[in-house]
């Protein structure tokens, strides 16, 4: 049984031989440390990396960009007659507003003749004897007189409650 063996291990190559047993695999690695990635790709500074960009082969990019360049001629083609439309035109002469109401009130009260001054009568008001003769008063000393009145009787008032306290 051991001719058999030899013969199925010389039959296998090298890497097959590798594949089906335990021990390491030879490895093309060498170890570098942090001085030697920063020497060979360059030092501390922040780049960044290029960026994929559009996909300019695809057809929805293409119906975009057709419909955009359509909208774009419509507006300047419509922007066209609307300058044509402006230029034909004739000008417009803006109407004279019609006057606002504070100013017609004072055109009106522009117009309004003044008043004439009364030359003022003095009245000497004979101060009663405290006569109770109303008709001849003054709206002025009725007041006067129904304030004194009132003043009394709210005394009046005051005084019998001390007494009913008391």
């Amino acid at each position: 049984g051991y001719s058999r063996q030899a013969e199925a291990e010389a039959a296998m190559s090298k890497e097959d031989q590798l594949a089906y047993s335990k021990k390491a695999r030879p490895v093309e690695y060498v170890p570098y440390s942090g001085r030697d990635y920063k020497a060979q790709f360059g030092g501390d500074a922040y780049y960044e990396l290029g960026k994929l960009g559009p996909d300019l082969d695809q057809g929805e990019l293409a119906a975009k960009r057709e419909r955009q360049e359509r909208m774009r001629a419509f507006a300047e083609g419509v922007r066209h007659e609307n300058r044509q439309q402006v230029a034909q035109a004739p000008e417009k002469r803006d109407k004279p507003k019609p006057p606002s109401t504070r100013q017609k009130a004072m055109e009106f009260a522009k117009n309004v003749p003044k008043p004439k001054v009364k030359p003022q009568v003095r009245e000497e008001v004979q101060e009663s004897d405290g006569s109770d003769e109303e008709g001849e008063l003054t709206e002025l000393q009725l007041l006067a007189l129904r304030h004194q009145r009132d003043k009394e009787l709210v005394e009046q008032i005051r005084r019998d409650m001390r007494i009913n306290r008391d």
